[in-house]
């Protein structure tokens, strides 16, 4: 037999094995997802994600925020906005500004992609009167409320004119984030409702919101708990959020949730998805969580002390 013969035939041995090995693996891992129970993948995700922060809800398949989470100690300024689109978080923002009891307070809403995951977020924050404080309320660092001042936050989520989330809870920072989702930011409009403790307060605050460019007519109130319909933005968007770069990283989040939806096709809850990708690779599970691990945009302002410090989990 030729020698060329004897080499085809090896390859094509080497390749058929390839395959079945693959194809055992693959079986493998599906069995191990198939008799473990959802409760099992839950904690253990949810083990993982605490670290950053976050906590996945299956019954309503969105990721979010816990009270006590890392960011809480950074608060929140507006450069951070200016500096998202870098990391490829796409949103439309709107800040809120208004003065009550002595400190300058800011409640910011955005909706829009995060990338591979598509949502909302709400947040509060104070910050008291001083000297080294810029009087321009986008210039001000401020801080995230305590425990004793957590606001009852409200908000639902729709896609186009499909409600797709709907979270309430006791908080200083309200997220809902879908991943895989594409949700560009202008397909999505956040109902945001927020209980406050007073009168004064919850006048302030509608104030802020007209002075922001909404009209009477888009603001509704019932005793102490405001609602705002967001959808277009009403103040100035930063630059970076409008340009060929935030389209092109666009362009490339709608890219990767079209390669997870495909690579993890065969199943379909997202337990399952990330139980799936982990059993492949851990690298895939931490490039899928990648929105949880928003240290990149706090960095900069970190104390230096702080600053390195690092979190090392199983899926970094």
């Amino acid at each position: 037999m030729p020698v060329s013969y004897i080499m085809i035939l090896l390859l094509f041995v080497i390749v058929l094995l390839s395959a079945f090995a693959v194809n055992a693996r693959l079986t493998c891992i599906r069995l191990k997802i198939q008799l473990t129970p959802d409760s099992k993948k839950l904690e253990r995700l949810n083990s993982l994600l605490l670290p950053y922060g976050f906590q996945y809800d299956p019954a309503s398949d969105y990721f979010y925020s816990t009270v006590h989470c890392w960011q809480r100690k950074y608060g929140y300024r507006r450069t951070y906005d200016s500096s998202a689109a870098a990391l490829g978080i796409i949103f439309d923002s709107e800040p809120i500004y208004f003065d009550y009891n002595g400190r300058h307070w800011l409640i910011e809403f955005w909706k829009g992609q995060y990338g591979m995951s598509a949502g909302a977020e709400a947040g509060i924050y104070s910050v008291t009167d001083s000297s080294s404080q810029s009087d321009a309320p986008e210039k001000r660092h401020y801080k995230s409320i305590s425990d004793s001042e957590l606001f009852p936050i409200r908000i639902s989520l729709f896609y186009k004119e499909q409600l797709i989330a709907l979270c309430d809870k006791k908080h200083w920072w309200l997220t809902a984030f879908f991943l895989g989702r594409f949700y560009p930011p202008r397909t999505l409009t956040a109902k945001i409702s927020i209980t406050f403790p007073e009168y004064e307060m919850c006048n302030a605050y509608i104030e802020g919101l007209k002075r922001a460019g909404y009209a009477s007519s888009d603001i509704s109130r019932c005793l102490l708990t405001v609602t705002v319909l967001f959808g277009l933005p009403k103040t100035a968007q930063p630059a970076l959020q409008q340009s060929i770069t935030a389209r092109l990283r666009l362009r490339i989040n709608h890219l990767c949730c079209f390669l997870y939806r495909r690579l993890t096709r065969n199943y379909t809850s997202t337990l399952d998805k990330l139980e799936y990708l982990e059993s492949l690779s851990p690298a895939l599970l931490s490039m899928v969580l990648r929105f949880t691990r928003s240290q990149k945009r706090y960095n900069r302002y970190r104390p230096a002390k702080e600053a390195a410090y690092v979190h090392r989990k199983p899926f970094e």
